[in-house]
Parts: structure tokens; C-alpha cells; sequence
């Protein structure tokens, strides 16, 4: 393909589509479909960046996305069914789910025994999302899937959202009592709400409405967005917000700029979903501004995307994260179909390119998820693990071929 980048070109955007649908057929998919199973069809812990199966907890968020990537390329790519999407499935709905008290456990070993029983917010939204999409690829006369959903739904509307001040806890014990001090990682600060929680539940929803319309999903759905436009979107500092107190006092400093770029695509494609036409041109009108803040001190001058900073701009996070510059794909592409300013379309390409070259593993498959600065492969983080997984680069694909196709 050629370096020089027309978006208005239809031989480069249809080359483009094809080298994205390769990517996935070829190299992504094949590899997610023969390495992330055992014999018996249990999710494994892992595998590190040399093929070795990791012995580690199998976590909520990688059942999940297993889940939502085999169903979503059968379905948007007309694939033929494999049994890997029944495997990821049966791993959520026997493997993750309590059948005590509802939801998804966090963490559960190999024969899907809890390790981490408490229910995270951020893996509900997880396992709504992966069965809204294990129902479109696979409908059947019950629905089992969407009904599934549809009682993660009800467990998170009975007990996740503040009704005083508006969006979501992040955290609860098994039987869902309030668990202070719940966070995704050691990582991150406490904080009793979060950007990225919210931002999945969001992403959730949006799929559960698309394919149940109901009053309570589309009122939830409204009020989160409502809160990522005028709570979370922080003017001053030109960025979304990370960890917030109960009443929206904003925490700490950082920023991700690959979050800013997901939430920007995200926000439009829920208002369009809720088919709000004034919700859609506020999400439209931001996404914008997050593309050009994002461009403007998240982009190295290669075209990737860097890890965190702060509100003043300095980088603290330098490494390449594939998730990041997956989104960044997407999240550029999307404000250049709203603005027509061909940075944008260009940012989108370079992050590509950027990814081509660095990410991508022709060797061993799939995608190496952590490079240096440099852009060397940073060894400690596993092809598959805890958080990595399929979704951020299954899904960056099948949206570009989506969007590039002729109109």
C-alpha cells in the first residue's frame, strides 16, 4: 500500500479495507481461535509473547471479550460458525457467571471456580455487551442470550447507579453489598467512580438497546451520556476525566489519551443508537474537539498514540499500547466522517501504519500489545492475559471495514 494517504481516494480506501480484513482472517482470528482454549474448551490463563500458556487466573474481562469478538466477526464478516464462539459462550454463562447471586465473577481459576467473587461494574457491562453480540450472531427462538443480558441489566439497575448524584459504583461483594475501595487494578487510585467504567456501561448499553428497546435501558443510556458531555468531558484541560468522588469532583490529574479517542467514537454511535438528534450533534460536535485535543498532545510525531499524561502535558506513560492505537484508528476516522479535515483522516492512517509495522506479528500471529518507545516488544506483557485480548483490534477492524466500504 502507498504511504502518501488520500481518504478521498476509493482505490486506497478499498486496498485499506482488504489489508484490515486479512489482518483478521489471516492473522488475528486464526490465533485467538487456536490458542486460547484447552482441550476441553476452557479459556486458558494465557500465553506469553513466545506461544507458553500462562498459569494465571482467567479473568472476567478476557471470557468477555472472547465472547464478543468470535460472535462479532461471525456476524459482521459472514463467517461460517466455529465452535470457539460456543466454547466462549458456555465459558460465560457456566465458567463466569455466579449461579447464587447473578453476574459475572471478577477472577475464577480453570475449572471456573470463583478466585475474585466480588462483581465488578466494569465486567457486567462486559458480559452485556459480549451477549448482545452472541444474540445478533447466533438468535434463536429463546433468546437466551439477550435475556441473559437483559438480568445483568436488572443487577446493575438494582444496585450500581447512584440515584442521588448519577452514574455508577465500581465495585460490589458477591452478593452485591456495596464493596469500598473496588478498582480494576493496584494501578489505579480508589475512587468510588470512574471514567472507564462508566464508559463500558455505556458501550453496553448501547448494544442492549439496539436490540431491546426499552424504557429503562434507553433512560440509563441518555443519563450516561448526558454525564460524559457535561460531568466527565473536562473543557479546561481539553480531556475526559478518569476517577471522580460520588459528586464529580475530579480526583486526580491524568489522562489517556487512548480512552479519550475510544470515548469520542463511542458517545456518537450511542447518541445515534438512542436516535436523540440533539444528543447526536452535541456527541458529534465533541468528538471533534477530543480528536483535535488527542492530536494535539497524545500523538508522538510517528503517529502512535501514547500511554497517559497529565493535565499539563507531560507524558507519563511513553509505552505503545495496542489497544491505544487500535482506537486511535477508529476514533480519528470517525471525527474525519464528521469534520472532513483531513488530519484526522490522517492521524487515522498514520496510527495504522504506525500499527503495521510495529504491532502486528507476522511471525507468531496476532498483535505484540506493549512496545517501548522505541518500539520494541516490551516481553513482560503477554500476548494474552488478564486484560489482553482481541477486542480493541478485532473491533478497530470491523468497524474500518465497515466505514471504508463505498457509500
Amino acid at each position: 500500500m502507498q504511504t502518501a494517504f488520500d481518504p478521498l481516494a476509493p482505490e486506497q480506501l478499498r486496498q485499506w479495507a482488504e489489508r484490515w480484513r486479512d489482518e483478521l482472517l489471516s492473522n488475528v482470528l486464526p490465533w485467538w481461535q487456536r490458542q486460547i482454549f484447552d482441550a476441553e474448551g476452557r479459556v486458558l490463563g494465557g500465553r506469553s509473547n513466545d506461544g507458553r500458556v500462562l498459569e494465571a487466573p482467567r479473568s472476567a474481562v478476557l471470557g468477555t471479550r472472547l465472547l464478543w469478538t468470535f460472535a462479532s466477526a461471525e456476524q459482521r464478516l459472514a463467517l461460517p460458525p466455529r465452535p470457539q464462539l460456543d466454547w466462549a459462550w458456555a465459558w460465560v454463562s457456566q465458567g463466569l457467571t455466579d449461579p447464587e447471586h447473578g453476574g459475572v465473577f471478577w477472577h475464577v481459576d480453570a475449572q471456573g471456580q470463583p478466585l475474585a467473587a466480588h462483581k465488578q461494574v466494569y465486567a457486567q457491562a462486559f458480559a452485556i455487551y459480549a451477549l448482545c453480540a452472541a444474540h445478533a450472531a447466533r438468535p434463536d427462538p429463546e433468546r437466551r442470550a439477550l435475556q441473559q443480558a437483559l438480568e445483568f441489566f436488572e443487577l446493575l439497575q438494582a444496585h450500581a447507579f447512584d440515584q442521588a448524584d448519577g452514574g455508577c459504583w465500581e465495585g460490589f461483594t458477591r452478593d452485591w453489598l456495596p464493596l469500598p475501595g473496588a478498582r480494576l487494578s493496584d494501578k489505579e487510585p480508589p475512587a468510588p467512580k470512574t471514567m472507564n467504567t462508566m464508559l463500558h456501561v455505556l458501550e453496553a448499553l448501547t448494544e442492549l438497546l439496539r436490540h431491546h428497546r426499552v424504557p429503562a435501558v434507553e433512560a440509563r443510556l441518555r443519563e450516561l451520556l448526558v454525564l460524559f458531555i457535561e460531568r466527565i468531558w473536562l473543557p479546561g484541560p481539553r480531556c475526559f476525566g478518569l476517577f471522580f468522588s460520588h459528586d464529580w469532583r475530579v480526583l486526580t490529574p491524568q489522562v489517556s489519551w487512548g480512552h479519550d479517542i475510544e470515548t469520542a467514537w463511542l458517545l456518537v454511535r450511542a447518541a445515534d443508537v438512542l436516535g436523540d438528534a440533539t444528543l447526536l450533534a452535541r456527541s458529534r460536535d465533541l468528538a471533534v474537539q477530543v480528536a483535535d485535543a488527542v492530536l494535539a498532545r497524545g500523538v508522538a510525531p510517528d503517529g502512535s498514540v501514547h500511554g497517559e499524561g497529565r493535565f499539563d502535558g507531560r507524558i507519563t506513560d511513553d509505552q505503545r499500547h495496542w489497544w491505544c492505537q487500535a482506537e486511535a484508528v477508529v476514533g480519528f476516522w470517525d471525527a474525519w466522517q464528521i469534520s472532513g479535515d483531513p488530519r484526522h483522516a490522517n492521524a487515522a492512517w498514520r496510527a495504522w501504519r504506525y500499527i503495521d509495522r510495529h504491532h502486528v506479528d507476522r511471525v507468531g500471529g496476532d498483535w505484540f500489545k506493549t512496545l517501548d518507545v522505541q518500539g520494541r516488544v516490551v516481553a513482560a506483557v503477554p500476548k494474552a492475559g488478564l486484560w489482553e485480548c482481541p477486542y480493541h483490534h478485532v473491533r478497530s477492524g470491523l468497524e474500518m471495514i465497515e466505514r471504508l466500504a463505498p457509500r
